[in-house]
């Protein structure tokens, strides 16, 4: 199959079994010296992209797709339309492990109506979903010789055992 006039058939270079699509290049500026495409071939939905070579290697999505190569960096991908993307809460119980000062993809929230408790002086540490009245975690004893604050906000404080 030939494309119409003005238009030429451009492929995927090094790619033997690939098709062509026509297109309608701007000027003479976007072919090498042997009348090949430097620009990428532009696809649509539902068509294998490579976005990860060489410019003149590289086939593009139409526009408003996007190449989903499933995470995977290198990939040969599909162009698609893109998808809205809803992050998947995970929601935990009453004394479950719960994490809040993390990426919003891998925090882990408590049901509704407890609270997610972190213990005093571990800033980014993981937490206990526990009920609101339980809210405060158990007091931090220091022994002899060990480093108490008592200076900071109670939920920080770390006490002296007696003696």
């Amino acid at each position: 199959v030939h494309c119409e006039e003005g238009l030429e058939c451009v492929t995927s270079r090094g790619r033997m079994e690939s098709d062509g699509v026509c297109q309608k290049l701007e000027d003479d500026s976007e072919s090498d010296s042997d009348g090949n495409s430097t620009q990428p071939m532009v696809v649509g939905e539902g068509e294998k992209c490579q976005m990860t070579m060489s410019p003149e290697y590289q086939v593009h999505c139409e526009e408003g797709l996007v190449c989903n190569t499933s995470a995977l960096l290198g990939a040969v991908g599909i162009c698609q339309k893109p998808e809205a993307k809803s992050l998947q809460v995970t929601v935990v119980g009453e004394g479950e492990e719960c994490k809040s000062t993390v990426a919003p993809e891998f925090q882990v929230h408590c049901e509704e109506g407890l609270a997610c408790v972190t213990p005093p002086n571990r800033l980014g540490a993981s937490g206990i979903c526990l009920k609101p009245e339980a809210k405060s975690m158990p007091t931090v004893m220091a022994g002899e010789g060990k480093e108490c604050k008592m200076s900071v906000a109670p939920e920080h404080q770390v006490h002296c055992e007696e003696g």
